[in-house]
């Protein structure tokens, strides 16, 4: 078993857990349910891991994480509104508070 990404973003964990299922990696979450618990317990026991069951599998899981971040970050990036100033995810087109466009 090898560890192959964390993150404080479980959404984060659980999207790259989902790529690697859907491409024959086996893997699991460790300290899924204990993130909930942050600032309780020791940073490195609450933040959630991705695991990688088969060590046999490192090489062609580090590709497939790889090509996944690399997809996340051509998305874009947070951008703020001109007229209200409130961000934005990149995905939105207008702003969420007053309706203006993104430019």
């Amino acid at each position: 078993m090898k560890k192959i990404f964390s993150s404080p973003d479980l959404i984060a964990v659980a999207q790259l857990k989902r790529v690697f299922e859907d491409d024959g990696v086996a893997c699991f979450v460790r300290n899924e349910f204990s993130s909930g618990l942050a600032g309780g317990i020791p940073l490195s026991e609450s933040t959630p891991e991705l695991w990688i069951q088969d060590d046999h599998q490192l090489a062609e899981a580090e590709k497939i994480k790889s090509d996944w971040q690399t997809s996340r970050a051509s998305v874009g990036s947070i951008w703020t509104c001109p007229a209200s100033g409130e961000k934005s995810e990149a995905q939105f087109t207008s702003c969420w508070k007053c309706g203006a466009t993104k430019t």
